[in-house]
């Protein structure tokens, strides 16, 4: 792949991170107003069948969307990589590349977990 394509791709995939982090707060939002809106259906007198789904629904939503944002991480990481020629020699190619991607990925993991957490806490307890 040359840098011009690789430069490309990696522009790609940090839209694919800002449209990612988009849907988890928009999601989380309204996955938090149903709960906070559906008390009497979720609430302590509420179905546990309806809490299941709602606990599964969470789940699933934010596994999809860590999937998402993680993968595009990991590959804007690997684009990092590949700066080479002129652009290597600027000061925003060499902080680019010297970006804690991991810290990231692990950030990502650990919010994504939380605000599941307290959704699922929110409705069985």
């Amino acid at each position: 792949m040359t840098n011009a394509n690789s430069v490309s791709w990696g522009a790609m995939r940090q839209r694919d991170v800002v449209a990612g982090f988009g849907f988890f707060v928009f999601l989380n939002v309204s996955l938090l107003a149903l709960l906070v809106l559906g008390g009497d259906v979720l609430g302590e007198d509420g179905s546990h069948d309806a809490k299941v789904g709602f606990g599964i629904i969470a789940v699933a939503i934010n596994l999809m969307l860590w999937i998402w944002n993680d993968s595009a991480i990991k590959d804007v990481w690997a684009s990092s990589k590949d700066i080479a020629g002129s652009d290597l020699d600027t000061k925003i190619g060499q902080e680019f590349q010297k970006a804690p991607w991991a810290m990231y990925r692990v950030l990502v993991l650990v919010i994504t977990l939380l605000v599941t957490g307290s959704l699922i806490y929110g409705v069985f307890w």
